[in-house]
């Protein structure tokens, strides 16, 4: 019985000591990440990866409104556990994701009254990490205001990073992702999501969020100089409209998840097991059956702001038929007195035509020739004209989505507002694609009829600026699209080389160009991720074109997606497949280049005629030359790949019966 006692007490206060240690270990399955958080005089946080340092101890904390910093605090308990699941999603650039982790909760308390309890939840990846702040029931949290989240990210100070720097909050996040040094990051930055790092020390990080739920979005700029060999940079998140602080809330509640997304080299960040899905709240939506992917005709890229008539629609709904695409995108101005087309005197209404369109003949021919409609609206119009009005009138016409534009914040209340349009568009069975709003955070999982957003510097840049370049193509699969998916509009025809190139006048005459030879053009609609991929030209761009062909039934969701080889803003090459075609793309820089694919994601065994669109040497000043050929290759076989100054390639494999 003494032995029986002893061994009890010894159990005892180790458990109690596990309780109380300063110095929590998360790693993941295989010990390629580890998680440390201190709970000592300051809460903080520190990452590795493969052993070597990704965030040197950094501050954790949360500062809240008419309360003092939270004192020292003691580690009330630890749960530990493993997370194993696989889940389906037919509306994204892989169809299944695996969601394989260790899950730590700290449960936390100040040793000192007023002793405030604050959970840390912790997911420690192979390839990543992320947590979250958990605030539980308790007194004085009914309800709070959230001033400042103090989490920092001491890299390490030779690094490099691609920061996309909007030097204010309440933007439409559309600017290029630079290369710097991540030290020239200034302290009033307004940097957003993602932050693209790459490290000699560790290889490469992607640093997000994820389950962004009513709270206000994140952003980055250098913290304090705490040591000569770290960069410190702190999180700022958006402050509300009312002035009240950035989140105005109560408990029990979660702040969104911090993600970082690790590698070795750029292309294993897109390779990423999908952890901004995988930690984002599962599907709202039962039956899912209505939410379907395609890709979409346009009208706004080629006719501008002219208005819009019923010929013009029609013309749009014939173009989708004949590619065998599922819908077409219905742009401003389409609706009675728009805001950009705002007439003193006139009410706004989302539910009548503007006049130059037949609204009923409209849905009559697009529904003849099965195609749907996405229209556009400006979000103060559907503010004024009400969300549950306008999308009942939408659901009886038969529309299949909307598509809403110019929040232009992350905010909370702006969040929030998203959130409730998403809500209202599910009961009204219609999908949404947003713009002129703030990056993915797994909203498309959590609601999947929010199928698609813009917040990325897209093809519809070229109507009005020179920003477009083979250089940003180039950074968007390494940065932007790390976080899920974006309306980027490609496939412009009228293409020529950069010192050709011009912008519009009154966003219609000339016809709008597109930088880069028409086999880039072509691969950008390969390498965007949208499961609406809205192509931009008009029919007349398209017809008797060579190469024109390859938009003829593009998937716009796949099984499978593998980035293959690729370095920021120089060149990226993917393979994708969709049932049995298999697809593949590549792009460049300003420079020419010579890559090789080896065709080993073929099936063994398999005979395949592969249908190639490549660039000339010709290309090179006549951007719209392109080279079509068709050979027979197996998996044994290796393409060769020659891409010509912001040029091209791309490949559809058919297997041979």
């Amino acid at each position: 019985m003494r032995r029986s006692t002893l061994f009890l007490c010894l159990i005892l206060f180790l458990l109690g000591t596990m309780a109380q240690a300063k110095e929590i270990v998360v790693q993941s399955p295989a010990k390629r990440v580890e998680v440390r958080i201190c709970a000592d005089d300051q809460l903080s946080w520190s990452v590795s990866f493969d052993h070597n340092t990704v965030v040197y101890p950094s501050r954790l904390g949360l500062l809240f409104k008419d309360q003092k910093p939270f004192g020292k605090m003691k580690v009330n308990e630890v749960k530990t556990s493993s997370v194993d699941k696989t889940w389906k999603n037919p509306r994204s650039k892989k169809s299944t994701y695996i969601d394989h982790c260790t899950e730590t909760v700290i449960a936390m308390e100040e040793e000192k009254a007023p002793s405030r309890k604050l959970n840390l939840i912790v997911r420690a990846y192979e390839d990543g990490l992320a947590f979250r702040y958990q605030i539980p029931e308790q007194e004085g949290f009914k309800k709070f205001v959230l001033l400042e989240d103090q989490t920092e990210f001491g890299f390490p100070a030779d690094s490099v990073c691609w920061a996309s720097d909007h030097e204010k909050f309440n933007t439409s996040q559309e600017r290029h992702f630079l290369k710097k040094d991540i030290k020239e990051i200034s302290k009033d930055a307004v940097v957003i999501c993602p932050l693209v790092v790459e490290s000699k020390k560790f290889g490469c990080a992607a640093v997000s969020e994820a389950d962004l739920i009513s709270w206000a979005g994140m952003q980055f700029a250098a913290g304090e100089k705490k040591a000569d060999d770290v960069c410190n940079l702190r999180l700022r998140l958006t402050p509300r409209r009312d002035g009240n602080g950035v989140v105005v809330s109560s408990a029990p509640v979660c702040s969104p998840w911090r993600v970082i997304l690790l590698g070795k080299k750029p292309v294993d960040l897109i390779n990423n097991s999908g952890i901004i899905l995988n930690v984002s709240t599962p599907s709202k939506i039962a039956d899912t059956s209505w939410i379907k992917p395609g890709t979409s005709s346009w009208d706004w890229w080629s006719e501008g702001n002219i208005v819009i008539n019923t010929e013009t629609f029609k013309d749009r709904v014939d173009l989708a038929h004949k590619m065998g695409w599922k819908y077409t995108t219905l742009d401003d101005p389409w609706y009675f007195n728009s805001m950009f087309q705002r007439k003193p005197g006139l009410t706004v209404d989302t539910t009548k035509g503007c006049g130059t369109i037949d609204i009923e003949e409209a849905l009559r021919y697009s529904k003849e020739k099965g195609i749907g409609i996405f229209a556009w609206l400006h979000y103060k119009d559907l503010i004024a004209c009400g969300r549950e009005k306008t999308f009942a009138a939408y659901e009886k016409w038969g529309f299949a989505g909307v598509k809403v534009d110019f929040m232009d914040s992350d905010c909370q209340e702006t969040v929030d507002w998203c959130l409730d349009t998403v809500k209202i568009a599910a009961k009204h069975h219609l999908m949404v694609n947003f713009h002129g709003m703030y990056k993915p955070t797994g909203l498309e999982r959590t609601w999947p009829n929010q199928i698609t957003r813009e917040g990325i510097l897209g093809n519809e840049y070229n109507k009005f600026s020179k920003k477009i370049t083979s250089e940003h193509c180039a950074t968007l699969p390494f940065t932007r699209f790390l976080v899920g998916p974006g309306d980027f509009t490609p496939g412009g025809f009228l293409n020529v080389q950069p010192e050709k190139f011009s912008t519009q006048k009154k966003l219609s005459v000339p016809p709008c160009k597109e930088m880069g030879t028409r086999a880039h053009a072509l691969a950008m609609c390969m390498i965007t991720d949208s499961p609406i991929l809205t192509i931009c030209d008009k029919s007349d761009h398209y017809k008797d074109q060579p190469g024109s062909s390859f938009l003829k039934n593009i998937p716009p969701v796949w099984d499978n997606t593998t980035a293959l080889a690729g370095e920021i803003s120089q060149y990226y090459l993917v393979q994708r497949q969709s049932g049995d075609l298999f697809y593949a793309a590549a792009i460049t820089n300003e420079d020419p280049r010579d890559l090789s694919l080896p065709l080993t994601f073929l099936k063994k065994g398999t005979k395949y005629k592969v249908e190639i669109f490549a660039d000339t040497p010709e290309s090179a000043v006549e951007a719209t030359k392109i080279a079509l050929s068709e050979k027979e290759v197996s998996s044994a076989d290796v393409l060769k790949i020659r891409m010509e100054r912001n040029g091209g390639w791309c490949a559809i494999f058919r297997p041979i019966p």
